[in-house]
């Protein structure tokens, strides 16, 4: 028997993506049974009349504290064996339950698990995606190889029971602060293939947070300073010189600041201490020119490029065919 899932969404002013993000669970291909859970923070734009029509989704609307507060709210009260977050304004690909939670399943030595993701940008049409990446997670490794992506990633209800929830006290980034904690008792892993979609939008919260700089390195010092966390797991003074360059640079490309970026930069170019694992980080992120590839790179399982249109069908409201068929029983009564 498949493990129960519960997933918690934490929503507030997104209704006009919220339906594809419900239906991009709702249809998705999984055995087991799937609890949708939406912590709404008081949204005044559609998102209560979008939840109307979804009988089977467990959802409130009430004033909360942040993001932060409001998935807490959901997982304190979510069910399932295998939980997961999800954006309001991101949503999933086919059969991206079943695939990573079956990675859960065949390797009990990993509590985390997750896809890769692909970029769309606010057009609904052009998109980039991220690397195929096959490895497992640690602290180190989330921090200067890859974060998990929150959209993609799926973990076991231990880690609740063993690190508490997400923390309120961080202005941004309280779900990779929740990976890190996490990663210093269980490990992680990608799988190869494809499974959520991150949505860019300029009200998205990563291109709106002011705070995002001081929230990483926060992570990084309070756990260091904690004497549970850092008795685990530390950086080296080298890594942390390199990953708080890298988040610097991350930033003000975030704000817009052009010509920091580009000073930032110079000084990558010019100091001894930036490690080639630093400069590919930035190459693949688009800051530092990429190396020519000696062979296609094939980023798509069976090559075959993502459907953003997947979970509609000429049963939705106001919707064209796009996708496969499904139930739309999850709708209420007209």
């Amino acid at each position: 028997m498949l493990p129960p899932v519960s997933i918690v969404i934490p929503s507030f002013n997104q209704g006009r993506y919220l339906e594809r993000t419900l239906l991009s669970i709702l249809r998705q291909n999984y055995a087991g049974r799937v609890e949708i859970i939406v912590s709404d923070g008081g949204s005044t734009d559609e998102t209560l009349q979008v939840l109307r029509r979804f009988p089977c989704v467990r959802h409130w609307s009430e004033r909360d504290y942040g993001i932060a507060d409001a998935t807490n709210k959901g997982l304190s009260v979510a069910s399932g064996e295998i939980l997961a977050i999800q954006s309001s304004d991101d949503f999933y690909l086919p059969d991206a339950i079943a695939h990573t939670v079956a990675a859960l399943e065949q390797d009990g030595s990993i509590a985390l698990a997750s896809g890769c993701d692909v970029y769309l940008e606010p057009d609904g049409t052009s998109f980039t995606c991220s690397q195929l990446d096959d490895h497992r997670v640690d602290p180190r490794s989330l921090l200067l190889r890859r974060v998990l992506p929150q959209h993609g990633t799926f973990f076991r209800r231990e880690l609740i029971d063993r690190i508490g929830l997400l923390r309120m006290d961080l202005a941004e980034g309280a779900e990779i602060d929740f990976w890190y904690r996490a990663l210093h008792f269980f490990a992680g892993r990608f799988i190869p293939r494809h499974t959520a979609v991150y949505q860019r939008h300029p009200a998205q919260r990563t291109q709106t947070g002011s705070q995002w700089y001081q929230s990483l390195v926060r992570i990084v010092e309070s756990n260091e300073s904690d004497p549970v966390y850092g008795d685990i797991f530390r950086l080296s003074p080298e890594d942390k010189f390199n990953l708080y360059t890298r988040w610097q640079i991350q930033t003000a490309a975030i704000a817009g600041q052009n010509d920091q970026v580009r000073l930032l930069l110079d000084f990558v170019t010019r100091d001894a201490r930036i490690t080639e694992e630093t400069r590919k980080w930035l190459a693949l992120h688009g800051f530092l020119p990429k190396p020519v590839r000696r062979r296609p790179d094939v980023r798509h399982p069976n090559h075959q490029l993502p459907d953003f249109n997947w979970m509609w069908t000429d049963r939705d409201p106001g919707r064209l065919a796009a996708g496969r068929q499904g139930s739309s029983d999850f709708y209420a009564a007209a």
